[in-house]
């Protein structure tokens, strides 16, 4: 796919001494997903320009498009970024889970962990942010997000099937339908029903979730 023309009347952003700064690959990455975070921030999470970014990053017009095409470009890319983070957290800690019973419990409480840790809850509000959600793709990064984060539980109904820990256990079926109550839990779909602590909602779904799997 031909990327965009950059827009050249976009500041440059200079070192001391009139030359712009170089970086390597990855630091320009970096300070440029740092820098829309902080835009983004700033703007009270409704837009943003490639020449704020710039402004913030510190690196060149030609850094920017040398990873990106747009604004929209780089939001996706931080979208798909936290997300991967996002799932690589996930699936370490249910590979430390001792059976598969700790690690749905594991599954739910880290779902709930993206509201219920201040950290994470103020990236989610930037990433889910108006500004934020009218960027072209984003949407399709956000399932993207939830089938990378689905995928484990899939693997954890699979073992509890397998060692009669969750005898009813449609894993891929089951797997969606469980993401969704503890998405809706989390408040990430649609505002929860009733104010809870993160240990509330978690048990509250785990308990509807081991009955409709057969577990104790």
């Amino acid at each position: 796919m031909l990327k965009s023309a950059p827009d050249r009347s976009d500041a440059t952003p200079v070192a001391a001494g009139g030359r712009p700064r170089r970086y390597k690959h990855s630091d320009e990455l970096e300070l440029l997903f740092a820098a829309a975070m902080k835009v983004m921030e700033r703007n009270e999470f409704q837009d943003m320009t490639v020449a704020d970014v710039l402004d913030v990053a510190g690196v060149s017009t030609r850094s920017f498009y040398r990873h990106f095409a747009s604004k929209d470009d780089l939001l996706c890319a931080l979208y798909r970024r936290d997300g991967e983070k996002a799932r690589d957290h996930l699936e370490s800690r249910i590979s430390s889970a001792p059976d598969p019973r700790v690690a749905l419990e594991v599954w739910i409480d880290e779902i709930l962990g993206f509201t219920y840790e201040k950290r994470r809850a103020h990236r989610v509000a930037v990433l889910t942010s108006p500004g934020a959600l009218k960027a072209q793709g984003v949407d399709l990064e956000r399932r993207r997000t939830v089938n990378l984060l689905t995928v484990s539980l899939v693997s954890v109904l699979e073992a509890g099937r397998q060692d009669g820990t969750f005898p009813l256990a449609d894993p891929k079926s089951d797997a969606a339908s469980i993401a969704t109550l503890a998405f809706d839990a989390a408040g990430l779909n649609a505002k929860p029903l009733k104010k809870q602590t993160r240990a509330q909602a978690r048990d509250a779904v785990l308990a509807f979730t081991l009955r409709a799997l057969g577990g104790q």
